[in-house]
């Protein structure tokens, strides 16, 4: 079986998760970064996993076009659906607007990852943001957000199972 992973990622959050769950998928896995993806990348696979990060309820509007661009194709495929955001919020809210309901409904699987705070990445203007952010968890007394390792492994866990059962 051959599955893609497309994503999309305003910062590494969204591709670490990815090269994590495509390292736990036992078959061949291919990440695209969502510029490189084009409609020929949903023809040469049998399986689509799209992935997104959500920043203040947004994603990034080149995952919703190339979603728009691609609908129904995306609709003909067996597809899984991935967010990277914050935990504890209507996660099926988030995928519909991240998404649509019509791929969220015809997804095998849908899951949040959770995310991370790096100081370090992005300009001067975001990683002070991300700063202020750390100090208000920091002060607040809470734990920094990290991935949901349980939530990948079961993801992965999942689309395993799928491919085990597959008959060619």
């Amino acid at each position: 079986m051959k599955i893609a992973i497309i994503y999309s990622t305003s910062s590494k959050n969204t591709k670490n998760a990815c090269k994590i769950l495509s390292n736990k998928i036992r078959a061949s896995v291919q990440l695209i970064p969502i510029e490189k993806a084009k409609t020929a990348c949903l023809l040469k696979y049998n399986f689509i996993i799209l992935a997104g990060s959500a920043y203040n309820g947004k994603v990034q509007n080149a995952l919703k076009r190339y979603i728009s661009r691609n609908i129904k194709t995306l609709k003909e495929k067996p597809i899984a659906l991935v967010m990277n955001c914050e935990e504890g919020i209507d996660t099926k809210d988030r995928l519909n607007k991240t998404f649509s309901e019509e791929l969220v409904d015809k997804s095998y699987i849908s899951s949040n990852f959770g995310y991370e705070l790096d100081p370090n990445e992005g300009n001067f203007i975001e990683k002070r943001k991300i700063n202020n952010i750390i100090k208000d968890y920091k002060k607040d007394g809470k734990s920094l957000p990290v991935l949901n390792m349980d939530e990948i492994d079961n993801f992965a866990n999942y689309i395993n199972d799928m491919i085990d059962k597959r008959v060619d």
